[in-house]
């Protein structure tokens, strides 16, 4: 149990650094947003500023997806199953959970949910490129049709 124990003050302390991290790219966020809306800038500082502001939110997401799972790992302590990976009951590594307290997945079972997740996007860019294709196809056959109506009604004309 002391190990559950000093686990969670682990995860407690980086839960901490998660909510200051946090709250500090929410303020430069909320600066980056004020001077914007107060001044009239060129084209290229507007990119410039949106760029920066898109790279704020993704690290903002990223430490809220980070804060989540510290979260979770810090039940599982609490239960006494930090430490044991969620997927195949393996010991993690005390390598992994120092590098990465929040982990609840051994390295093998992250790798596969990685590989998972690549090939369920990658799938899904498939499907929705094969989509447009489709669309676009049909879409070439109906104007197709329409021209060959044309012609037919100007030859019918004639």
């Amino acid at each position: 149990m002391a190990k559950q124990t000093e686990a969670i003050e682990v995860l407690e302390k980086a839960r901490e650094r998660t909510l200051t991290e946090l709250a500090r790219l929410r303020e430069q966020l909320q600066e980056e947003i004020e001077p914007a809306s107060a001044t009239d800038d060129d084209s290229a500082d507007v990119a410039a500023d949106i760029y920066e502001r898109g790279k704020i939110l993704s690290l903002i997401q990223n430490l809220e997806g980070k804060l989540h799972a510290i979260d979770h790992a810090i039940e599982l302590a609490q239960e006494g199953r930090y430490g044991i990976c969620e997927k195949c009951g393996a010991v993690i590594p005390p390598e992994r959970l120092e590098i990465m307290p929040e982990t609840t997945l051994c390295v093998k079972c992250a790798s596969e949910r990685e590989q998972g997740i690549r090939r369920s996007l990658l799938n899904a860019a498939y499907t929705e490129t094969t989509r447009r294709s489709r669309r676009f196809e049909e879409e070439e056959e109906v104007e197709e049709e329409e021209d060959e109506e044309e012609e037919e009604a100007l030859d019918y004309d004639e």
